[in-house]
């Protein structure tokens, strides 16, 4: 098992696949990347590891909102939107981390355990670019998915 909790396997067909592409930009001179942001499709973080093992990877929050939505009644999903979106809102990292554990909280008391199970479990890889004051994790520079 890697730093990260995943099990590092060189030889899966994922793995080799990420590995190639991640090795053909290193070749391509991409230098200096301090954040990478996806799905966390299979092999992806190990790849990244082998590749950039300095940069950070952060969990795409329309793939999180879409997995949070998977699981939430149709006649919800406004309301959890809004939840999600709060999150993501913060002024700052312990700020988003308060509203990430009163969502989940929220979510249990209108009884959507799944999706408070996913958001708590997978919730703090999409707060990764605060990690970058000045820069994305100011929020000046965030996207907000779903917006109306």
């Amino acid at each position: 098992m890697n730093k990260m909790g995943f099990y590092h396997s060189l030889n899966s067909s994922f793995m080799k696949s990420r590995l190639s592409f991640l090795r053909h930009l290193k070749e391509r001179d991409l230098k200096g990347t301090q954040l990478f942001v996806g799905d966390k499709c299979l092999g992806l973080i190990e790849a990244l590891i082998e590749t950039y093992p300095l940069s950070r990877f952060q969990r795409c929050m329309v793939h999180f909102y879409r997995n949070v939505f998977s699981v939430v009644p149709r006649g919800k999903v406004k309301q959890v939107a809004a939840m999600l979106k709060a999150i993501h809102a913060r002024e700052d990292k312990g700020a988003a981390l308060d509203k990430l554990e009163d969502v989940v909280g929220k979510l249990k008391e209108m009884k959507l355990f799944e999706a408070a199970k996913k958001v708590e479990e997978t919730g703090l890889e999409t707060l990764a670019t605060w990690i970058f004051p000045g820069n994305i994790g100011d929020g000046s520079a965030r996207i907000m998915p779903w917006s109306d």
